[in-house]
């Protein structure tokens, strides 16, 4: 179950082809983990917090193709302008701030959640070098 990502750095553009058949479970304790990094070992203020957890709530609900990621990133920046309005909080990251930590998040989420390939890739690596350790043993 994966969220499918290109990245293309000659352009300078990401592009979401699509959510499909997202785990949520996996990207439910994937963001534990974030958050606990984030808060405890980095030590990141309120406001960037927030931010880097915009873009995970957006990702958990969003099930249409979402095109560029541009489109994305701007759309939960709106979402996150409209909810701190709302709440009537204090909001002190701009566009440009809100950008680079969104696309941080989501190469976050694609390398921990959605992409299996590397996964298997690292789980078939494992296996053969044990398998090589019990064969020179024996």
């Amino acid at each position: 179950m994966f969220i499918t990502y290109y990245l293309s750095e000659t352009f300078g553009v990401i592009v979401v082809n699509k959510f499909q058949n997202l785990n949520y479970d996996k990207m439910g304790k994937e963001r534990i983990k974030r958050e606990h990094d984030l808060l405890k070992l980095n030590c990141v203020s309120d406001s960037e917090f927030e931010s880097r957890m915009a873009v995970w709530d957006r990702m958990a609900i969003s099930s249409a193709p979402l095109g560029e990621a541009k489109n994305f990133i701007e759309t939960t920046f709106n979402k996150l302008q409209n909810d701190v309005v709302n709440a009537s909080r204090d909001f002190q990251v701009s566009f440009t701030e809100f950008e680079v930590m969104a696309k941080d998040e989501i190469n976050y989420i694609r390398l921990n959640v959605a992409d299996q390939k590397t996964q298997l890739v690292w789980f078939a690596i494992i296996t053969l070098m044990i398998a090589g350790t019990v064969a020179i043993c024996m």
